[in-house]
This record gives structure tokens, C-alpha cells and sequence, in this order.
């Protein structure tokens, strides 16, 4: 039966565009629910919405403001869900603690207080894998039954011959992010390059020039290492395509999708050993799990799989797991 959602994006998310990563993730959920044949709206906080014509609402992110928000919304239409987006590496029980700092008489809030307050109201909640599911319960105390593990899916096409796209791939390692951000853990890849001399191609945004400095100036004259910038659609599934090995060795991350759709482009896999992103990956000979705080973790891993044959095994994996049609299945479960 054909449903009517909406999808809101908390303040920041609209603040930074495009480059969110939480807008992006709600935006792929929102175009998925279309091409089954639901009506998902995106919600302009401009417009003018009946609220209780909506089988459901799904709120991405949150800020200090989330309670509140949730409080009164569900006074018009009580169907709401939450993404709230954890990527933390903290034990659960020193995250817990964080949850209650807060005292609602004095109108003090902290944001784990508020989501904890909002989480008590919402029908349910969306984890993106099972470690960040442990947060909503164990951290934040919510009912088993009102967390909802859903995958994200590749954001990429598959390409139409994978065998040709493996008889074609290059040998070097290829990495794509926001490259000036010390999460995405570059400057630790870049001396990785260095030190075990494998040829490394960097993709993404630099920042501005300040941002990016200290990772210009470790690269220096460095014949091996290739910063490219900001690229094309096309310029990234040709990378994906000629690419033997993509690292993602984040020391924060809540799944890391691109490298995901370097899978479903046949490249073997360097992942951090973070709990959320490495649950995507089964133990194959073409995956290799780093310490993300160990040059040498770094270097000998990509080393390693540069040396490893690409073969179908990830793609299908990726295909059968995280598919679009995968993803709605989840969805509409909940939803219903």
C-alpha cells in the first residue's frame, strides 16, 4: 500500500548542504521510498504541511532542539521516526552518562539529553548497523522493539560488466572524502604512501589552503602520491573502475559509503577497524580490517590487498546485502 512520509533534516544539515553527510543519507532513503511508488516529501520549513496526513514522519539528525521538536510535532501526527546518526567510538556506558546531563526544570539541555527526552516519544528509531543500534539501547535505554536496524545502500550504479571492469584495474590505491578533515584520517595515509611507497591518488575536498597545508606539505615532491580535487560523477566511477585497492582508514565513521560503491566497482577493500563501518564486510581475502592509528597497519594492509587478484566476491556481496530493493524491504517493514 502506497505511503505518505515525510522527511525532515535537522538544522545543521541545512546549514551545510550538500556535503552533509546526514542530508545524503535521507535524501537516498527519500528517492528509494519514491521509486516504489510512495509519496516521501522532503519538508521545506517554509512550507505550509497537514501533518496528520502523513502515515509517517522521519526526522534525520538532531541538536539540542530535538525534544522539543518531537514534543510538539507528535501533538499533530504521534508516527514519528528517528535517524539520529551516532558515529561515536566511545564505550556505551561512559556515552550513557552523557545522556543525562541535562535538568528540564532549569531548561537546561545538553543534545544526548534532549535525544534521550525524544527518544521516550517516537515510535521508533533507525540504526545504520548494530553498533550503533547498542547506543539507542544500552546508551540512551530504549526498548529493543523500538530500534530498527537498516542498512544504507551503495550510492553508486553497478557497473553493466564487472568482468570487464576487473580485467581493467590499475595498481594503486585510491581514496575519496572531505581530505582536510582529521576524521578521514589522510595525513596518516599519506605517510602510509610514503613509508611503503605504493602509489596513492587522493579525491575530495581540500578546504581552503590553510585546511589542507599540513598534508601538502607531508606529501612535498612525493612522485607517488596524486592529489586530484574535487571530480566529476563520471572522473569518480572511472576511478572506481581502474582502481585496485580503496582505503577508508577513518578514525570516525558511521559507514562509509563510497567505500561501498568502490566494492561495487570490484576494488578490494582497506577498512578501518571501527565497529559501525567494518560490519558491511565479511572476512574475504580482498578485505583487509586496519588500525586506523598505525602507519604500519595502514601501509602493510593496502600492501597486501594491492597484491591480492580482484574478483566478484565483494561486488556480489554488496549487490545481494545493500541493494536499493534491500534497503526499501527494510523501510516499509517499519513504515507499515
Amino acid at each position: 500500500m502506497k505511503k505518505k512520509i515525510a522527511y525532515i533534516l535537522y538544522q545543521i544539515g541545512m546549514i551545510s548542504g550538500r556535503s552533509n553527510g546526514v542530508r545524503s543519507q535521507a535524501m537516498t532513503s527519500c528517492d528509494i521510498l519514491n521509486e516504489y511508488g510512495n509519496e516521501c516529501i522532503l519538508i521545506n520549513g517554509w512550507g505550509n504541511y497537514d501533518w496528520k496526513s502523513f502515515d509517517a514522519i522521519h526526522i534525520y539528525g538532531y541538536d539540542v532542539a530535538i525534544y522539543t521538536f518531537v514534543k510538539f510535532l507528535s501533538e499533530k501526527n504521534p508516527n514519528i521516526y528517528l535517524s539520529p546518526i551516532i558515529d561515536s567510538t566511545k564505550p556505551f556506558n561512559v556515552y550513557k552518562w552523557a545522556t543525562y546531563n541535562g535538568f528540564e526544570k532549569l531548561r537546561l539541555y545538553s543534545n544526548n539529553y534532549s535525544l534521550r527526552k525524544a527518544l521516550r516519544i517516537v515510535k521508533g528509531v533507525l540504526a545504520r548497523s548494530e553498533h550503533e543500534g547498542r547506543y539507542y539501547k544500552e546508551s540512551f535505554g530504549m526498548n529493543s522493539e523500538k530500534v530498527f536496524n537498516v542498512p544504507l545502500s551503495y550510492g553508486i550504479e553497478n557497473p553493466s560488466n564487472i568482468d570487464e571492469v576487473l580485467q581493467n584495474k590499475e595498481e594503486f590505491c585510491f581514496h575519496l572524502s572531505s581530505l582536510y578533515q582529521e576524521r578521514k584520517n589522510v595525513l596518516r595515509l599519506v605517510l602510509a604512501a610514503k613509508k611503503y611507497g605504493f602509489k596513492l591518488v587522493l579525491a575530495g575536498s581540500t578546504g581552503n589552503e590553510d585546511d589542507f597545508l599540513k598534508i601538502r606539505q607531508t606529501i612535498g615532491d612525493s612522485e607517488n602520491i596524486t592529489v586530484l580535487g574535487y571530480i566529476s560523477d563520471e572522473e569518480l566511477k572511472e576511478l572506481y573502475a581502474r582502481a585496485k585497492v580503496f582505503a577508508l582508514p577513518s578514525i570516525s565513521e558511521g559507514v562509509g559509503i563510497v567505500a561501498m560503491d568502490a566494492a561495487v566497482y570490484g576494488c578490494n577493500i582497506a577498512i578501518t577497524n571501527i565497529e559501525g563501518p567494518k560490519e558491511y564486510y565479511p572476512h574475504y581475502k580482498t578485505v583487509a580490517i586496519l588500525d586506523p592509528y598505525s602507519i604500519d597497519s595502514i601501509g602493510e594492509n593496502i600492501v597486501k590487498l594491492l597484491k591480492e587478484k580482484n574478483d566478484k566476491i565483494l561486488y556480489e556481496h554488496m549487490l545481494r546485502n545493500f541493494s536499493r530493493d534491500r534497503v526499501y524491504s527494510f523501510l516499509k517493514n517499519i513504515y507499515d
